[in-house]
């Protein structure tokens, strides 16, 4: 049997046709690639990639409200743009489309429809944002974030669910929902953080520059019918045996 790797691995290699051995990650990540067909035992074939930069989060306009996603969010959002499917984050300042679909599992699809983000939704690209640094405090313990992160965490505040990147300095509310991000998950619970908390904002400012962001989209046929697309997150969990002309691994 051919050595397994990541799916990433192959990238730049002359292999183009893969056995899928297993996927690592969780039950969402695992529900939802089986969705696209990537499940354990089928072929894929790489039909090609493409990298794209951005800087910082992206700020969005849609059904008379404005929007900010992290860019690893923003990455999982795929538009019908003139006929055309990009990702979110490949969209330009002033350009508008037609969300698609959202690549990303049940729980973090529900809190991104709570926003207003679901499927047939006219959503206009405003541009990136600057990154800020959010003081939070929760009991007694504080935190600062990034926006990436605070665009990441809904708040009940007034009746309204907002995200925390547009609540004001001494703004309060009750933690309602955090959309994805292992990373950003761990630091919260390390911090006593969770689903239910009384949140205050204590401050919030400008940090100097704007993040950078490298992406890159993998194109994908599922057993020679359907063609998908999965980010670069999604693919280094997929795990292939590589097949080659005649079929053999």
């Amino acid at each position: 049997m051919a050595e397994v790797r990541r799916l990433t691995d192959y990238v730049k290699g002359e292999v183009r046709n893969f056995e899928v051995i297993s996927i690592e990650g969780g039950k969402e990540l695992k529900e939802y690639l089986n969705e696209l067909g990537i499940r354990e035992g089928v072929k894929v074939s790489f039909q090609g990639s493409l990298t794209h930069e951005h800087r910082g989060p992206l700020g969005l306009e849609l059904e008379g409200k404005k929007l900010v996603l992290a860019q690893g969010i923003a990455d999982k959002v795929i538009m019908d743009v003139n006929g055309v499917e990009k990702h979110l984050l490949e969209m330009e300042a002033g350009e508008n489309g037609i969300l698609k679909r959202i690549a990303a599992g049940k729980e973090a699809r529900d809190i991104l429809e709570k926003l207003g983000l679901k499927e047939d939704t006219k959503i206009k690209v405003s541009g990136h944002v600057a990154e800020e640094s959010f003081k939070i405090k929760v009991d007694d313990k504080e935190l600062e974030l990034c926006t990436g992160e605070a665009s990441k965490i809904l708040v009940e505040n007034g009746g309204q669910s907002l995200q925390l990147s547009y609540l004001a300095p001494g703004d309060r509310g009750k933690i309602a929902g955090i959309i994805g991000g292992i990373h950003l998950e761990e630091r919260l619970k390390e911090a006593g953080i969770g689903i239910g908390k009384e949140i205050e904002l204590i401050s919030r400012k400008e940090t100097a520059g704007l993040a950078k962001h490298a992406g890159c989209i993998f194109y994908l046929t599922v057993d020679n019918q359907l063609a998908v697309s999965i980010g670069r997150g999604m693919a280094e969990k997929v795990m292939v045996s590589p097949i080659n002309q005649g079929g053999l691994k």
